[in-house]
């Protein structure tokens, strides 16, 4: 049986009790008072149809007096309702309210009941006006009253009194001493967020997380510190996420390694994505690759950085990452290595910046001293406006280098001619002596 069909059973026995204390006392006579139990009796069998038909005998009966009659449409609203013929058994209910002589308790049910009733059918206004009613009328209303309003309120999209609502429900449930419902939060959270309110939104479902730290309220919770523009405390709690191993997606993992990008702590960046892909988590993409070869590059991990890029290059069959992987080199005061990789890079093309790689390429290779392939590199990036100026400088810079080198060079040699020529003298001068005094 649903929910709803349990509040209306007990609202119709109790409207059972009720009407067999009337009738002792003469407010039903004893035939309809037997017709009335048989239909009970067989609608508790669910034998629906046969209990209507029962009730049928009694409708058009002229022994039947206010009070009976709103007792005999109790009983079809609770067969309609158990039959789940909704319309009916509103009808029903509201033939029940019609009635002068029904007893106030049995209205004030009949109301509660046609609320819920309007609530299952989604006619919201319907529910509202009737539950708004029947809570200005008792003394002491429950939460799942205010909980209904609050639903159907949100429904209508009146959000601050679906909240208005709510708030009461969550009061009454804690002055009985109970805990608050997540379901009641989570619906809390949700007229929050309708609102655009999303600091109001964050603080439920940290309410929620620390009734129950499920996976789905922390990345909620994520992407309200998200909006909130609250990056660190975002990523703290996917970060949790990740460490309960529930990241299953390789965008969520990605994403994760951009948080820690963002906050400029590459290595945890990179870690990541390493893990994730030797796990299958993460494809072995050119993006990829890119993106853990660039986290281990910021973190200074060039031995790691290097792979990746190298690996890249591989799958993608063009220089792009090799380029970068010059770069890397270059950075770390590998000038060999990142000619080499520049100059392969320039061979497999697919450049979006050739000039750039070019101009890499000679400053590598000045930087190993080899300055007639960088002449080469530098003359090949004057070809390119973007680059003109800079390899001028540079080609500048570098006929200055072989310039004075072999400046050094030739007064080197120029020395090392004296320097010979003065030794011959001397040689020569110290035979002369020697002759000279063999002769005396």
């Amino acid at each position: 049986m649903s929910r709803t069909k349990f509040r209306i059973a007990a609202a119709m026995l109790g409207g059972c009790v009720a009407f067999a204390a009337h009738a002792q006392q003469g407010a039903i006579d004893a035939r309809t008072f037997d017709a009335l139990t048989k239909a009970q009796e067989l609608a508790e069998a669910n034998r629906f149809n046969e209990a209507i038909a029962e009730l049928d005998k009694l409708k058009g009966s002229d022994r039947l007096n206010s009070y009976a009659k709103s007792q005999l449409w109790n009983f079809y609203a609770f067969i309609y309702a158990n039959q789940e013929k909704y319309n009916e058994a509103i009808s029903a209910y509201r033939n029940v309210l019609r009635e002068p002589d029904a007893t106030d308790g049995l209205k004030q049910q009949a109301k509660y009941t046609i609320a819920q009733l309007y609530f299952q059918t989604e006619q919201y206004d319907q529910c509202i006006r009737f539950m708004e009613s029947w809570l200005s009328e008792i003394d002491q209303p429950t939460p799942t009253a205010h909980i209904m309003l609050a639903q159907a309120y949100y429904q209508q999209e009146n959000y601050d009194k679906a909240l208005t609502n709510l708030d009461k429900a969550i009061a009454l449930e804690k002055a009985e001493g109970k805990p608050v419902q997540e379901s009641w939060l989570r619906l809390k959270a949700a007229l929050y967020y309708a609102k655009k309110d999303y600091a109001k939104t964050a603080e439920v479902y940290e309410e929620l997380i620390s009734i129950d730290p499920a996976v789905g309220y922390m990345k909620q919770l994520a992407g309200m510190y998200s909006e909130l523009g609250r990056d660190a405390d975002r990523l703290a709690v996917y970060d949790a996420v990740y460490q309960h191993g529930s990241l299953k997606s390789e965008n969520e993992v990605l994403n994760l390694a951009y948080m820690w990008l963002g906050q400029e702590v590459p290595y945890q960046a990179g870690r990541i994505i390493e893990d994730a892909i030797k796990a299958g988590q993460v494809e072995e993409t050119n993006k990829n690759l890119e993106t853990l070869a660039n986290a281990w590059a910021q973190a200074n991990e060039r031995d790691k950085a290097v792979p990746a890029l190298t690996r890249a290059a591989e799958i993608s069959g063009d220089g792009i990452f090799m380029a970068r992987l010059a770069g890397v080199h270059f950075n770390a005061g590998e000038y060999k290595q990142a000619a080499a990789a520049a100059a392969r890079a320039d061979q497999m093309g697919g450049l979006k910046n050739a000039a750039g790689n070019r101009l890499l390429l000679g400053m590598a290779h000045f930087n190993a001293k080899d300055y007639e392939d960088a002449l080469q590199a530098f003359r090949r990036a004057k070809q390119d406006r973007s680059t003109f100026k800079a390899a001028a400088k540079w080609e500048e810079h570098t006929l200055a280098e072989i310039r004075r080198l072999r400046a050094i060079e030739e007064a080197q040699k120029a020395l090392e001619q004296r320097t010979r020529e003065a030794l011959e003298a001397d040689e020569n001068n110290i035979d002369a002596i020697d002759l000279g005094t063999s002769s005396r």
